[in-house]
């Protein structure tokens, strides 16, 4: 009797893993999506200046039928940002979706309808809330409100993104960042161990439906 390994040919590789991919979209078609996905990069995984696994994420938020989809670049290897966002608004100009890229000092949007996608370049999530109380913090010097009004909807309005991820995937890796620190406080994490270039639609859709698995209790 043989005993050897089965060895499948690249096409019967292909047609499992799409018939995989397919079971994985029903089970997930099946539940209530998250609100807003954010998926956190290390800046040192990005290849090629083509952005395109960047663009098959954008297509495999848009397939699942998410709404709100924000992508954070992190770390010291982005290069010059303000050159890096020239090329991400001309790479993702052509998506159907509704972009903005944002970085410290600056933001672009290009849109053509479908999901919102907010892309950000190394926006600390601490200078963002830093920057959020000084400017509350303008308006009590100029007598606009007092000390005693300044509150958590004061500083949320000052906040950069006015999104909250209902769910933080973060490729190659378990470190946390600190995009979105105030936002995020009660979002759900998923953390992979497979880098950003090697990262599938099917491990997309694991994160999603683990995520759907999953009783929220925000903090209780």
């Amino acid at each position: 009797m043989p005993t050897g390994e089965v060895h499948l040919s690249r096409g019967q590789y292909q047609l499992i893993r799409r018939l995989y991919e397919k079971l994985l979209e029903g089970e997930v078609s099946r539940s209530p999506l998250p609100g807003c996905v954010a998926v956190v990069i290390p800046g040192i995984d990005l290849e090629g200046p083509d952005f395109e696994h960047m663009r098959r994420l954008i297509g495999w938020s848009a397939s699942v039928g998410l709404r709100c989809l924000l992508i954070h670049l992190t770390g010291e290897d982005l290069g010059p940002v303000q050159e890096l966002s020239g090329r991400l608004v001309r790479e993702l100009a052509l998506v159907e979706a509704d972009v903005e890229v944002v970085w410290i000092g600056g933001a672009s949007s290009t849109g053509r309808g479908g999901p919102r996608v907010v892309v950000s370049l190394g926006c600390s999530g601490k200078r963002e809330v830093t920057a959020a109380i000084q400017a509350v913090l303008r308006q009590v010097e100029a007598g606009g409100i007092s000390p005693d009004q300044i509150d958590e909807a004061q500083i949320e309005r000052h906040l950069r993104f006015s999104e909250r991820p209902d769910l933080v995937i973060r490729a190659g890796g378990r470190q946390l960042s600190d995009f979105m620190i105030w936002q995020a406080a009660y979002s759900e994490l998923y953390f992979t161990e497979i880098n950003w270039p090697s990262v599938r639609k099917i491990d997309f859709l694991r994160a999603i439906r683990d995520y759907q698995k999953r009783e929220r209790r925000f903090g209780r």
